[in-house]
């Protein structure tokens, strides 16, 4: 089963909240080198207790607001 959830990725201190349609996903991370997306990938198998090569920035990449693919 493939998952789609949206996401909007904040600065500060590394936590995720749920909400109806988005998740928050906070991060120390500098936006550089990919390493906040790195971060984001590492908290949401954390969050979903999935293994993180499983997760997958489909779009918005370089954006704040992403679209992440989760294969079960």
């Amino acid at each position: 089963m493939v998952s789609y959830i949206n996401i909007h990725v904040h600065r500060g201190k590394s936590k995720i909240n749920s909400g109806a349609e988005w998740f928050d996903v906070y991060t120390m991370e500098p936006f550089e080198n990919n390493r906040a997306n790195r971060d984001i990938i590492n908290q949401l198998s954390k969050y979903f207790k999935v293994d993180y090569q499983r997760i997958e920035i489909v779009r918005g990449s370089k954006s704040r607001k992403k679209v992440i693919k989760i294969n079960d």
